[in-house]
């Protein structure tokens, strides 16, 4: 991400007007396209939600291609990324088909994405600092959207459907990644907000976690449990000297850990059975197994590229059909090397991973400390659950390395990443 050096420079850059209506067009295309992602689908015909997503398409990929402006002030991150996305490239253009399905997977189902090889390049789009603050304003919107959806299909989530365990999973694990997660990202950089955006963000964190937990999504649970872990942490560290609101946080945190303890004795077989009788299920060893004995040698180092398959019998059964290619494997890390290999996953690490050193080892401020626990909170995630989808979890992800790389924010205080918002 290319910061300049100075405040007036930064100045400046904030009233360039093309680049923010730039930024503006990206966002709201964005949100368009996250909404409709999560949506069910059930009201609303699946036609007119992708018509959306294509309007949403035709304002965020123009105005990020726009935005794109490739410079760097670390060489060693230039290399990289510059290594990183031409295996992108080779990767989605391996295996890439014409025919109808796979488009529409394409460029309608966040899981399967095309934009997902593109999303890397908001590390180094214009001013990414100066527009950091409408990044808040979209996490609050999609979360005022994850409500939204939680009350329209609370039945759903909360019972579920004879004979159809994966609807209410899909719906809640939807509204989850694409609109309630980020939240988190507020919280973790909770002192350039007002008191009203922090409490609204802890609610919609503590509210996922029962929603998930009534799922007995255990991925999610643990994601959500880090993110509020992690927050704290990062309150803690953040307030030295002041101890009497460390003293009540911890005695709150005693009384939420007991008072969802009670909750849970009282529901674990009615409310919370779900997550009772999944507890101690391993759904996972069986997946892997497929995947390894199905993977070759090759497809380990180089991927099977962007329509990449496995052999999994039994998981998402065809009717008709004894076997099933799936093009899917919900352990992240082996998602990225399903698809590009363990060249990919090595040359993301190569870069994440010194991204977390700089954030939370040389850096004077908040915002990029945060940075560097996202990008190390969603590192531990690729084990739990597939984490690279084009969502805005995703995006903060490179949001947060071109921000970790970037001398000049990390040199600079919080006051001053606080008059830039």
């Amino acid at each position: 991400m290319k910061v300049d050096q100075s405040n007036s420079d930064l100045s400046k850059s904030e009233s360039n007007p093309s680049t923010s209506v730039a930024w503006n067009f990206f966002w709201v295309g964005f949100v368009i396209y996250s909404i409709c992602n999560a949506c069910p689908g059930i009201d609303i015909p699946v036609k007119y939600l992708q018509a959306a997503q294509i309007f949403g398409i035709f304002l965020f990929l123009p105005s990020g291609i726009y935005l794109i402006h490739w410079s760097f002030e670390n060489i060693y991150l230039k290399v990289l990324f510059s290594i990183y996305m031409l295996w992108s490239f080779v990767t989605m253009v391996r295996g890439f088909t014409f025919d109808y399905y796979s488009l529409k997977n394409l460029f309608f189902y966040a899981a399967f994405s095309i934009f997902i090889y593109f999303a890397p390049f908001i590390l180094i789009f214009k001013d990414s600092l100066v527009n950091i603050r409408k990044l808040f304003s979209v996490i609050v919107i999609l979360n005022l959207f994850f409500l939204l959806y939680v009350i329209l299909y609370r039945q759903l989530i909360i019972h579920g459907i004879s004979g159809f365990y994966r609807l209410p999973t899909e719906i809640t694990e939807r509204v989850t990644h694409f609109l309630s997660l980020p939240a988190a990202f507020i919280l973790l950089t909770y002192v350039y907000h007002k008191q009203k955006r922090i409490f609204f963000s802890v609610f919609i964190l503590l509210f996922t976690f029962l929603i998930v937990s009534i799922r007995a999504r255990r991925g999610l649970m643990f994601m959500t449990l880090c993110f509020m872990v992690f927050s704290y942490i990062m309150f803690y560290f953040t307030n030295k000297g002041k101890i009497l609101k460390i003293l009540l946080s911890v005695a709150l945190l005693c009384f939420v850990v007991f008072y969802a303890f009670v909750t849970y004795s009282k529901n674990q077989s009615g409310t919370f059975g779900l997550i009772t009788n999944r507890i101690d299920e391993d759904t996972r060893k069986g997946v892997e197994r497929y995947f390894w004995a199905d993977m070759s040698k090759t497809d380990l180092v180089f991927g099977k590229g962007i329509n990449g398959k496995y052999y999994c019998p039994g998981i998402d059964e065809l009717v008709g059909s004894v076997t099933v290619q799936r093009s899917v494997i919900e352990t992240g890390y082996l998602q990225i090397v399903l698809k590009g290999g363990f060249l990919s996953l090595g040359l993301y690490l190569l870069i994440t991973i010194p991204a977390i050193f700089l954030g939370l080892f040389y850096s004077k401020n908040v915002l990029t400390k945060a940075s560097a626990v996202w990008i190390f909170l969603y590192t531990i995630f690729l084990y739990p659950t597939y984490v690279n989808i084009f969502s805005l979890t995703y995006l903060i992800i490179w949001i947060s390395v071109g921000i970790c790389y970037s001398d000049a924010v990390r040199s600079k205080s919080n006051e001053e990443i606080m008059a830039l918002f």
